[in-house]
């Protein structure tokens, strides 16, 4: 999993629908952090239902998978948005959710009959994820992502266009290009450490597969981008090279996530 957001989605989903035990969960989420707290976002008249949620958090991961099943139900009505500059789709505008879900570049959404959630992750200390919580009045937008197959074909292209940019990036502290790909390698190892249900689609595992490929080249790119040695000029060229790679990843894993919600609905049924 590529995010806190995207490993409570897909994994929550699969444990919503029978398909995963609850420690399978709490296992994943740990391996972003052994602390899970809740918190409470924006205020509205209906907060004190909320509110008892943060009060009653004492760290467990498996508080935050009660929440989960509250809203939901039974139901794997979870869904994930990762916004991005000039991409805002999935969120409810001018709220206080979208701003910390802009800021924190991922939240997770909770949906039922009766009432929609906003949850958005961020570092709590050294060891915790602090999970801040949204009561969403405005019904967020209803975001359709690619079909699994067209994200393939998305990241097929992207990944070509990935080879081709490590031929005229710069990085600092390396020799030359060749020096990159046992950096590449080393973030592609640290992306690949987080599993998979086994219940997902295949095609949605091999789509999160290639998104952590060309994410690695991006995280290094990142890393070891002569930023401070680039005009504003070289700057923006550098990246309009990594954009369109930045783009088919968020839109591939989306694509994914969507389906591993899908299926899992499909199969519950």
């Amino acid at each position: 999993m590529s995010s806190p957001s995207a490993t409570l989605a897909v994994w929550g989903s699969s444990w919503l629908n029978g398909h995963s035990a609850p420690d399978d969960v709490i296992d994943a989420l740990h391996q972003w952090a052994p602390l899970h707290f809740i918190t409470v976002g924006e205020r509205v008249t209906h907060a004190p239902a909320m509110d008892s949620w943060a009060e009653e958090s004492d760290g467990s991961a498996m508080h935050l998978l009660r929440l989960l099943r509250h809203v939901c139900g039974t139901t794997s009505a979870i869904s994930v948005v990762l916004p991005a500059p000039g991409d805002a789709r999935g969120l409810p505008p001018g709220t206080a959710f979208s701003a910390a879900a802009f800021s924190e570049g991922e939240a997770v959404i909770l949906h039922s009959d009766t009432e929609s959630m906003g949850l958005v992750p961020s570092a709590e200390g050294d060891e915790g994820l602090s999970w801040c919580i949204f009561p969403l009045e405005q019904a967020a937008p209803l975001v359709q992502p690619h079909p699994l197959g067209e994200a393939e074909y998305l990241l097929r292209t992207a990944t070509r266009d990935a080879a081709a940019a490590l031929g005229t990036l710069e990085f600092t502290d390396l020799a030359g290009p060749g020096d990159v790909r046992p950096l590449i390698v080393e973030a592609l190892a640290d992306l690949s450490t987080f599993r998979y249900p086994d219940s997902i689609p295949p095609r949605a595992a091999r789509v999160f597969d290639s998104a952590n490929e060309i994410d690695a080249i991006l995280r290094v790119a990142d890393d070891h981008s002569p930023l401070g040695s680039l005009t504003a000029t070289g700057a923006t060229a550098r990246e309009d090279v990594l954009r369109p790679l930045r783009t088919a990843v968020r839109e591939a894993r989306l694509a994914a996530i969507y389906a591993c919600a899908d299926a899992g609905r499909r199969r519950g049924i």
